[in-house]
């Protein structure tokens, strides 16, 4: 059963939460942060690059700098930019698109939970990652971007989701034509309701933050270790999710884009597919595959569909995910491509901006081939982690994507 625990977070201030909040760092270039820094000192970047204010520029594993984060998120909070919650409460935040609405409930979970099942994993990790970011949070002592979850939904918890809603927002504000809201929950009634609610959910599933989750179990193993503390009751015993219903978040693909080839010979190139597939050529600009094992392929001008043939199934768990079958059957055996992770002639691109980036990115020459894929279904995505298997690399690509700095756990607070 899922544990959820509310928390002291520390908030922007209410007059100027849209000010404080930011993309992922990763996001930007290290130009644009210099910019939104120094047009906007109070921003959430002043926190993870506070050098940059000062015009120098440091090795994000610095831990001289690290600690000046630590110290800038003090600032913070004495200059009143970030305040703290009087009591612990949970958060509903809401991100709104033309298309589609999530809802998500803000919490800690414990480590212990990453032990006992209760959390299940899709997405291999690297050590050396999770030490860094290890070391990072050890040091700086803080979660700004929680860790996504997902979970079968629950109609008591749609229910207390959208009743609490109802209340007046914390914090209600568009970036990018994406409205966000949230909502604090303070009250012992609500906050009960929901704790009892999600003692139901046998589990949670990491949809994206798997280095972030990790390394914050190995701190709190590092940290039992150093202090003798075995209450798991410690803030840094615990780490901030957000935790999202299956059905009120998205699940695209990522598709494939491939250079550095020698030079195709296209009828060479369909016959050996075709011992796999059945190979169509289309009379169309753009094509998007409309069924699991089926592919799209874009290469010298031209759309194919890609049609795993019957007899080429196979029932074995793995083999029933796409971008398995994509690697098996023609990125390995005939393109020479076995390693995702290390070979740069392949890359990925999300499928959110389409089939049409696939075909503008090849015909501009970048590329000499793309590859759509069919999205994993939800069901797909459960199967894998309830049987502990990993996903390959970029498999899924899950939506919304978070700001940082809405909400900030302190694992170091009292």
């Amino acid at each position: 059963m899922a544990h959820l625990f509310p928390f002291k977070g520390f908030l922007p201030k209410k007059e100027i939460v849209s000010e404080v909040i930011s993309k992922p760092f990763d996001s930007y270039t290290l130009r644009q942060v210099e910019s939104v820094i120094k047009k906007t000192p109070h921003s959430f970047l002043s926190i993870v690059k506070p050098e940059l204010d000062k015009g120098r520029r440091t090795k994000p594993d610095n831990p001289e700098a690290q600690k000046k984060s630590r110290l800038k998120f003090q600032d913070f909070q004495a200059k009143g930019f970030l305040n703290v919650a009087e009591k612990e409460e949970f958060y509903i935040y809401r991100q709104s698109k033309p298309d589609f609405v999530y809802t998500g409930l803000l919490a800690t979970i414990s480590a212990a939970d990453y032990h006992n099942g209760t959390i299940k994993i899709h997405e291999q990790t690297l050590q050396r990652k999770e030490e860094k970011l290890k070391d990072y949070l050890k040091i700086v002592g803080i979660n700004a971007e929680p860790v996504m979850f997902t979970y079968p939904h629950d109609s008591q918890i749609d229910y207390l989701m959208n009743e609490l809603t109802r209340l007046e927002p914390y914090a209600d504000f568009t970036i990018d034509g994406k409205r966000h809201q949230l909502w604090k929950v303070a009250d012992d009634e609500s906050l009960n309701a929901i704790k009892q609610s999600f003692l139901r959910i046998e589990k949670v599933y990491v949809a994206d933050g798997h280095h972030r989750s990790a390394s914050s179990v190995l701190l709190d193993q590092e940290l039992r270790e150093e202090t003798g503390d075995l209450s798991q009751t410690a803030g840094w015993s615990r780490y901030m999710g957000i935790f999202f219903p299956d059905h009120n978040m998205q699940l695209f693909e990522f598709n494939r884009l491939v250079k550095g080839l020698d030079e195709i010979i296209i009828a060479e190139f369909i016959g050996k597919l075709s011992n796999i597939f059945t190979v169509e050529k289309l009379d169309s600009d753009l094509y998007q595959p409309q069924q699991l094992h089926e592919f799209s392929m874009y290469v010298n001008s031209s759309w194919y569909s890609l049609k795993l043939r019957p007899d080429k199934a196979d029932s074995d768990l793995s083999n029933k995910l796409d971008a398995n079958l994509l690697t098996h059957h023609i990125l390995s055996p005939i393109l020479g491509i076995k390693d995702l992770r290390n070979d740069d002639r392949i890359d990925f691109i999300s499928g959110l901006k389409g089939v049409s980036e696939l075909k503008r990115l090849v015909d501009k020459g970048d590329y000499q081939m793309a590859f759509g894929l069919f999205p994993v279904s939800m069901e797909q995505f459960f199967d894998f982690s309830d049987q502990g298997r990993i996903m390959p690399p970029k498999t899924t690509w899950f939506e919304p994507k978070l700001l940082n700095g809405l909400v900030i756990y302190d694992i170091y607070a009292k």
